[in-house]
């Protein structure tokens, strides 16, 4: 199944204190390294909140139309962008996660019938758990979402909870997969960045 990758990049990082995409990391930075991690897929794009800061990636780019709001708009502009009926989404920040465990997650889309419904439809998110708790930045999103998402964005309903309590939603455990919550672990603070470098 042809899947792309959406890096949402466009977070106000106020706990860091500066932007969280471009710390450096690995020779690099966090979002060159996570869009390293994704060269499997189709193509990458990335959500932004100003595109001039980030033109010289060579990655696509799409950028937010409501600001303020979350997430939820950057999943859905990338949503619209999408060329694949499925993208994988992930936060900027993830520095442990590798194209291994992503490939083991959205290797599980392969599986048509343990996604199927009764009806047999595929899902139109597909929700990474850890320690039981949902994980919508680092989970899959189907473009036939987006009619929802946009409802929601119309009424002003911007957390992806909503979403998943109201279109078909498969929720997947990370350590079903052989993996624990520290693969997916968010750099917040200095204090985390010093810790990691």
């Amino acid at each position: 199944m042809d899947i792309s990758a959406g890096i949402l990049a466009g977070g106000k990082s106020a706990r860091m204190g500066v932007n969280k995409a471009f710390l450096s990391y690995k020779d690099s930075s966090f979002l060159e390294s996570i869009a390293k991690e994704c060269e499997d897929y189709s193509k990458i794009i990335i959500s932004v909140n100003q595109m001039e800061d980030y033109r010289g990636l060579g990655y696509e780019l799409v950028q937010d139309e409501k600001n303020g709001i979350g997430p939820l708009e950057g999943i859905y502009q990338i949503l619209r962008k999408s060329q694949t009926d499925y993208v994988l989404i992930l936060a900027a920040d993830m520095p442990y996660v590798n194209r291994a465990f992503l490939k083991k997650f959205t290797g599980c889309l392969q599986d048509m019938d343990t996604l199927e419904n009764d009806k047999g439809e595929l899902p139109a998110c597909v929700v990474l758990r850890a320690l039981g708790m949902i994980e919508p930045l680092c989970s899959i999103y189907a473009r036939k979402a987006l009619p929802e998402i946009e409802k929601m964005r119309e009424r002003e309903e911007y957390k992806l909870r909503i979403l998943f309590d109201r279109v078909s939603t498969l929720y997947i455990d990370i350590e079903a997969l052989g993996y624990s919550v520290a693969t997916i672990t968010n750099i917040n603070t200095l204090e985390e960045y010093q810790k990691l470098i």
